[in-house]
C-alpha cells in the first residue's frame, strides 16, 4: 500500500473473496455465499456512508434497515441472476467476472438501502427517524408491505421493458411487410382507402 493512501474495505476484501469463487453465478445460486457477501455489502456501504458528508447520519441506521435490505435481496437473488442471464439488467455485463459481480451486488445493496432509508413512499413501513428508538410489535406486517412495493416496482420495470421490446418488434414487422409489398391500400366505395394485407 502507498504511504498516506487509505484503502477502502472493498479494495481489500473483494479480491480475496473473489479468489474463492470460481463461477460468478454461484454468488446467487449458493445461499451460503450470498449470505456472506451481504455482510460485506453492509460493511462497505457503512464505510461509504460514514465518509459521505451529507449521508453520514444514515450510517447509524444501517444495521436496522440493513436487515430489511438483506431480506429483500435474498428474496430476489435468483430473479436478479435470471434477469442478468436474459440481458435484462446491468449485472449481465459483470457476470463474467467475479470481482465485478461482487461490486455490482455491493452497489445494488446500497441502492436498496438508500431507497428504503430516504424514499418517502416507504416511510410508513420503515421509518428511519424511529429505527433504534422505537420498535413496532407488527413490524413484520409493515415490512411485508414495503417488500411488496419493491417487488412490484421491479416487476413494473421488467413489464415496461418487455412492452417496449414488443412494440419495437411490432414496428419492425410492419416496416418489413411494407418494404416487401405485403401491405397496401385499396379504395372503398365511399372514396376512402382501406388497408389490405397481402399473403
Amino acid at each position: 500500500m502507498l504511504k498516506g493512501v487509505e484503502m477502502q474495505s472493498d479494495e481489500i476484501f473483494i479480491p480475496l473473496i473473489a479468489k474463492k469463487i470460481t463461477d460468478p453465478p454461484q454468488i446467487f445460486t449458493s445461499i451460503e455465499i450470498f449470505d456472506e457477501l451481504l455482510f460485506l455489502c453492509r460493511e462497505c456501504n457503512r464505510e461509504r456512508l460514514t465518509k459521505h458528508p451529507t449521508q453520514k447520519n444514515l450510517s447509524y441506521k444501517i444495521d436496522d434497515i440493513g436487515i430489511e435490505v438483506d431480506r429483500y435481496l435474498k428474496n430476489v437473488r435468483l430473479k436478479m441472476l435470471k434477469n442478468a442471464q436474459n440481458r435484462k439488467n446491468s449485472l449481465f455485463y459483470r457476470l463474467c467476472d467475479t470481482e465485478k459481480t461482487i461490486k455490482w451486488l455491493i452497489e445494488r445493496w446500497g441502492n436498496v438501502f438508500l431507497n428504503l432509508a430516504t424514499n418517502s413512499k416507504y416511510k410508513a413501513f420503515v421509518d428511519v427517524g424511529n429505527i433504534g428508538y422505537e420498535l413496532h410489535d407488527n413490524i413484520g406486517e409493515y415490512w411485508e408491505d414495503a417488500l411488496s412495493i419493491l417487488v412490484r416496482e421491479e416487476e413494473e420495470k421488467e413489464f415496461d421493458e418487455k412492452k417496449k421490446n414488443e412494440i419495437k418488434k411490432w414496428r419492425k414487422n410492419w416496416a418489413d411487410m411494407l418494404e416487401h409489398g405485403k401491405i397496401g391500400g385499396e379504395p372503398t366505395e365511399y372514396g376512402h382507402t382501406q388497408m389490405v394485407l397481402i399473403f
